[in-house]
């Protein structure tokens, strides 16, 4: 291991993610009227955006008061007349779409070791969703709900320490989570930690386990965020996706993105749905790999395996080939299925050989059916051999 790579990972297992409170996106993140954040690397042109993310783009303009009606919305975005960010440079992550607007409430998670802050997004319920490209009334109510109901109930039950993330994922990853497809363990866990929450907010959280997975994935951006900068590191601080490229950043790199053509992602398609039906690869969700998790601990995970159609065989030696891709191991996680080897920890770009598995949700790429599928897409070997030209 190098000077600068073992700085950098040495910098990703000491931080230690809070979740402490909740905020406003335009407090949180400066984020003001009339700008939206939006998943993976920035876009060249508006017109590179597809339906997906500019169905929920015009969602949020108009549950903002931006625009009366979606196609009005639409126009505002495609002319330019709403300022578009990615996540990644305000401060936060989001799953598929990703789209952030001000007045939403996001949940604060501090690194205890340090004074850095990341904040997460509250996962609506449903396969109909602002995240998939839909927006109406019930979607409008739903949204409505997170910041009136389920964000404030969760910072009223917090314990005055707030509550550690990092222990949440291994119970999930011990039960057979893999932290971004499968949440079930951790949702449970994190339900335990909070006893005093109304049996309403207990009953929709377990009804719906990934909502955990925003925390998990502003927890790994808290952690990875931290070794950006270290001059001649290439150990993988993000992968993120906007439904036309992927995009990948390496510490000694900084914040640019080195990206690559989004693959189509495959596996279960809830019928009467298909492969044909679903959108390039999207989402910052893939900061969970980037930091050891997901589609890299595959080969601890399989009863997701089994839902998402996957031979168990080929998945175990996937899951095994992608932990040689990480230099160290992680303290803290460490599952049984992942053997002696454990849970990896610091993504070398150096080490990668072949594409990095993602588990991924999967939107219908017309922008208004929402989810249909659960499967696994691959951050392209490109995108990492790019990176490593910039060193």
């Amino acid at each position: 291991m190098s000077e600068a790579n073992a700085i950098a990972v040495a910098r990703i297992l000491a931080t230690e993610p809070v979740l402490v409170g909740s905020e406003r996106a335009s407090s949180a993140l400066g984020l003001e009227s009339g700008h939206l954040g939006h998943a993976g690397p920035p876009f060249e042109r508006t017109d590179d955006i597809p339906p997906v993310v500019l169905n929920a783009l015009a969602g949020a303009a108009v549950h903002e008061g931006w625009a009366g009606d979606l196609d009005g919305a639409r126009r505002l975005i495609l002319d330019g007349q709403i300022t578009l960010h990615a996540n990644h440079d305000l401060g936060t992550v989001s799953p598929m779409a990703g789209v952030v607007r001000p007045g939403q409430l996001l949940m604060r998670i501090e690194n205890r070791a340090g004074s850095e802050v990341v904040h997460a997004t509250l996962a609506e319920a449903g396969r109909r969703a602002l995240r998939f490209g839909c927006y109406d009334e019930a979607i409008a109510g739903q949204l409505d709900y997170l910041d009136r109901v389920i964000g404030p109930s969760i910072v009223k039950a917090l314990p005055a320490e707030g509550l550690p993330v990092l222990p949440l994922i291994a119970q999930g990853v011990a039960l057979g989570d893999d932290t971004h497809q499968r949440n079930v363990g951790a949702m449970y866990a994190f339900v335990r930690q909070l006893p005093g929450l109304a049996s309403e907010v207990s009953q929709w959280l377990l009804g719906n386990p990934q909502h955990f997975l925003n925390y998990a994935m502003a927890a790994a951006k808290l952690s990875l965020d931290r070794a950006s900068g270290v001059e001649g590191s290439s150990i993988v601080t993000a992968i993120s996706r906007n439904g036309v490229q992927c995009g990948v950043r390496i510490a000694g790199a900084g914040q640019r993105w080195f990206t690559h053509a989004a693959t189509q992602p495959d596996g279960y398609f809830f019928p009467p749905h298909s492969a044909r039906d679903g959108q390039a690869d999207l989402g910052d969700s893939a900061i969970v790999e980037a930091y050891g998790l997901g589609g890299t601990i595959a080969h601890a995970a399989p009863e997701l395996a089994r839902q998402m159609l996957q031979d168990w065989p080929a998945v175990q030696a996937t899951g095994q080939r992608m932990r040689a891709f990480f230099i160290d191991t992680h303290p803290l996680i460490a599952p049984a299925l992942a053997g002696a080897e454990g849970v990896g920890a610091g993504l070398d770009a150096r080490r990668v050989v072949e594409p990095v598995r993602i588990h991924t949700g999967i939107a219908h790429r017309n922008g208004t059916t929402g989810w249909v599928g659960i499967g696994v897409a691959l951050a392209p070997l490109e995108c990492f051999q790019k990176a490593l030209e910039a060193l």
